[in-house]
């Protein structure tokens, strides 16, 4: 077996799995990782260098399990540019030695660039353990699949691909006084309306929220060189709030809210336009708009109505890895699955 060396950083030192992969998802950004210790969670961050160059960059999250166990995540990583066995099989010998210095159950890992191919699955599948699809809806694990438009086009390519009541509804907006904010400096004075709108929100759609600390967190942590917000708003009243970060190239809409009053002038559809043009002026390559319907993964979900409003909007699907775990304790690994199956039923 080929000899790696993994390096845990520390401290302020750079994290940077952009230098080795484009597109990289923002969840293995180190501001990700600072995002997730302020909640308190524990966030480690390693290379893993081959003959003095770095293959490998992974940022890992710890989760609590009851009885004082715990999981951890790595959100779209470990981003690699070796999928060799070796470095594979290293792999897992390294994560078992974290997952047991955390009293970790598992480790689940989510590759970037997403595996797709035959060769890499079978090696996968061989050296790790293939997660029940069952397993994969949780709050905190990452979608299956997600919604990209291609900024690369020129706007008015963008608005032809797009589907006609789409651009109706954004020239509706339009005509009927729909304003737009670009939010990029000052987030937190948006925060209280922000939560109350998020709210409504998912009392209208079903959804369940992060908590209050959760999404205050998140507020009081956006930078201005990488994020923004796009806000609605009619005759002075905020209608809906996006928020979008950019990383790797990619402005990523990361959570959105939007109010039960003057649905019927359409602000949600402009306030995701003016989202476009801008991450488009500031160089981004593609415009993420997030999770949509996959498969079985979120049968327990109604996202169709959700998944139609994205793709309306034209652009292409993005499917990530499959998850796999390094099962560090068996007993309590089944039973946490177990658990997800029942729930799942």
């Amino acid at each position: 077996m080929k000899k790696y060396e993994f390096r845990e950083l520390k401290g302020d030192e750079i994290f940077e799995p952009s230098d080795i992969c484009v597109s990289v998802p923002f969840t293995q950004a180190g501001f990700y990782g600072d995002w997730q210790k302020t909640l308190g969670r524990t966030v480690r961050r390693f290379l893993i260098n081959k003959n003095g160059e770095t293959v490998t960059y992974f940022q890992l999250v710890k989760y609590p399990l009851i009885f004082k166990k715990s999981y951890l995540y790595i959100p779209y990583g470990p981003v690699t540019k070796d999928f060799s066995e070796d470095l594979l099989k290293s792999l897992k010998e390294e994560l078992k030695k974290i997952a047991k210095s955390e009293n970790a159950v598992f480790v689940r890992l989510d590759f970037t660039p997403a595996i797709h191919n035959d060769s890499h699955t079978k090696t996968l599948s061989k050296i790790f353990y293939k997660a029940p699809i069952y397993t994969y809806k949780a709050a905190y694990f990452q979608p299956r699949a997600e919604w990209f438009l291609d900024l690369t086009k020129t706007e008015d390519e963008i608005l032809k691909e797009m589907h006609e009541k789409t651009r109706y509804s954004i020239r509706l907006a339009e005509k009927k006084g729909i304003k737009i904010e670009i939010i990029s400096s000052d987030f937190t004075q948006y925060f209280e309306t922000f939560y109350e709108i998020m709210s409504t929100t998912s009392l209208r759609n079903g959804f369940h929220l992060h908590s209050r600390e959760y999404y205050k967190k998140v507020f009081q942590n956006l930078k201005s060189e990488n994020s923004y917000l796009s806000i609605s708003k009619f005759d002075d009243k905020i209608l809906s709030i996006y928020l979008v970060i950019h990383y790797g190239g990619i402005a990523n809409y990361v959570y959105g809210c939007s109010s039960n009053e003057h649905r019927e002038l359409a602000p949600t559809y402009l306030a995701h336009w003016k989202a476009i043009q801008h991450s488009k002026s500031l160089g981004a390559t593609a415009y993420n708009f997030g999770g949509i319907s996959f498969g079985e993964v979120y049968k327990k979900i109604n996202m169709d109505s959700l998944t139609t409003f994205k793709k309306k909007f034209g652009g292409y699907e993005v499917i990530h890895s499959d998850f796999y775990d390094v099962i560090v304790e068996p007993f309590w690994y089944h039973l946490y699955n177990f658990r997800k199956l029942i729930k799942n039923k």
